[in-house]
C-alpha cells in the first residue's frame, strides 16, 4: 500500500505525532504498533508531568503539554486523567544553585515555579522531616496523568482525523535506496511512503542498524513500588522528588502512592524482549526506607505491589529528536530516559512539524543525533541526568 507518511511506535509520543500529522493535513498516515497502543512502557509510566528541566528546549515543551494535559478533553475528546497536585523537588545545599537557575529558567519561560527555604517547605507539609535538605524548588501547577489513557486518546482522536491505526502489526524493516526512504516493511505486508518517524523506544535501535544508523541506548529496568500509608498519616498531596535521599513519590488512588528511586545509571540493563517486570522484595524494603526517613509518622506504610518498566536510556540520558542524517525523509524520536510521557502532547506537535517540512515553534536541534559522534552529551545543572 501507499502512504504518506509511516509513525512506527503507539505510545505517547507516536500516537501525539500522528494525531497531530493528521491535523497538519500530512496526507495517509499510517501508525504501527507492534502491541497495544499504550501497552508497551507508556502503560507503565509513573506519569509524573512536571517542569523542572535545565535546558529551554525541555522546559517550553514541558511547559506546553501541561497546559495540554489539562484540556485534553478539548483537544482529543477524550480524557488524560490529569490530576494537579503541585511537585515538589527537594534538593541538598549541593544542588541549590542549579535548582535556584532552573527555576529562573522557568520563571523566564512563564512557568510558576518558586525557590522554597526549608521552613517553607515545613508550612507546605509538616509531616515531612528535613533532614539534609537545604531547600526545594515548587511547581503549583503540576501533577500527574494516566500513560495508556494518553496514548490511547491520541490514537483515538487521531483515527477519526483518518489515520490508519495498525495495531499488533510489527515494523520489521525501515527502507531506503538513493540515500531516501522508500518505505516500511511490516508484519502486514509493505508501506510505500517517502517519509517515516521512528518511535519505537530502545526498539528503535535495531530499526535504524540496517541503515547503518548507530543509535547509542540501552533498555533499563525501572521499579515501582506501590505504598499503603498508615490511615492517619492522610493523602500524599504532592508529587515529591527527593536529590537529598534519591527517590520519588506521588499520590495513587486510595490514599496510596507509587514511588521508586532516582538513579543517575541504569538501575538494570535488560533485553526488553525479556525481562521481569515484576518487583524485587530488595529494592521494596530500599524504597520503604527511603520513605520511612522523609515521612516518619507513614514508616509504617503497607507494601501493596509493584511492577517493573524499561526506560530507554541515552549516554547523557536526553532524547534523540529530528532527522537522520544520510537518509531523507527519516526521523526519530526515542531514547527519552523517563522523560517522554510528561513530553509528548507538546513534543508530537513539533515533530509533525518536522516531518512536514515546516518551521518549527521550539528549537530542538541540541537533541540530534549527531552530538554522540561529535561527542557534544548534554548535561543539566543536577547530578543526576535523569531529571533534565
Amino acid at each position: 500500500m501507499q502512504a504518506d507518511v509511516v509513525v512506527v511506535g503507539g505510545g505517547c509520543v507516536g500516537a501525539s505525532a500522528a494525531f497531530h500529522l493528521a491535523q497538519l493535513g500530512a496526507g495517509r498516515v499510517v501508525l504501527v504498533e507492534r502491541g497495544q497502543v499504550g501497552g508497551g512502557p507508556t502503560g507503565r509510566t509513573v506519569g509524573i508531568v512536571r517542569l523542572h528541566y535545565s535546558h529551554e528546549p525541555l522546559v517550553e515543551l514541558a511547559r506546553r503539554s501541561l497546559e495540554r494535559f489539562v484540556r485534553f478533553h478539548e483537544l482529543t475528546g477524550r480524557s488524560a486523567d490529569f490530576t494537579r497536585t503541585g511537585f515538589l523537588l527537594l534538593a541538598p545545599a549541593s544542588e541549590l544553585e542549579g535548582l535556584a537557575a532552573n527555576v529562573a529558567l522557568q520563571r523566564r519561560l512563564g512557568v510558576r515555579a518558586e525557590v522554597l527555604t526549608p521552613e517553607e517547605v515545613a508550612r507546605l507539609d509538616p509531616r515531612l522531616s528535613l533532614e539534609g535538605v537545604a531547600g526545594a524548588a515548587y511547581e503549583p501547577d503540576a501533577g500527574y496523568a494516566d500513560g495508556y489513557a494518553t496514548a490511547a486518546g491520541f490514537a483515538a482522536a487521531a483515527r477519526e482525523l483518518g489515520v490508519e491505526v495498525w495495531e499488533g502489526v510489527a515494523a520489521e524493516e525501515v527502507q531506503a535506496a538513493g540515500g531516501r526512504v522508500t518505505g516500511v516493511q511490516t508484519s502486514r505486508g509493505p508501506v510505500a511512503c517517502s517519509r517515516v518517524l521512528v518511535a519505537a523506544g530502545v526498539w528503535t535501535a535495531g530499526l535504524l542498524r540496517p541503515l547503518g544508523v548507530d543509535f547509542p541506548v540501552v533498555a533499563s529496568r525501572e521499579q515501582v513500588v506501590q505504598l499503603a500509608p498508615p490511615a492517619q498519616f492522610g493523602r500524599l498531596e504532592v508529587v515529591l522528588e527527593d536529590l537529598s535521599l534519591g527517590f520519588y513519590a506521588r499520590p495513587e488512588t486510595g490514599g496510596t502512592v507509587l514511588a521508586g528511586v532516582l538513579e543517575e545509571e541504569p538501575e538494570e540493563v535488560v533485553d526488553p524482549d525479556r525481562y521481569n517486570a515484576g518487583v524485587d522484595w530488595a529494592f521494596v524494603e530500599r524504597v520503604g526506607s527511603l520513605w520511612s526517613k522523609r515521612y516518619p509518622s507513614a514508616a509504617q506504610a503497607e507494601f501493596r505491589g509493584g511492577y517493573a518498566s524499561i526506560y530507554d536510556v541515552t549516554p547523557d540520558w536526553q532524547p534523540v529528536l529530528g532527522p537522520v542524517d544520510g537518509t531523507d525523509g527519516l526521523f526519530v524520536a526515542a531514547g527519552f530516559s523517563g522523560h517522554g510521557f510528561k513530553l509528548s502532547p507538546a513534543l508530537g506537535e513539533e515533530l509533525a512539524r518536522w516531518v512536514c517540512g515546516q518551521s518549527l515553534s521550539v528549537d530542538l536541534r541540541m537533541f540530534s543525533l549527531r552530538r554522540f559522534s561529535e561527542g557534544a552529551l548534554l548535561r543539566g545543572r543536577h547530578a543526576k541526568g535523569l531529571l533534565g
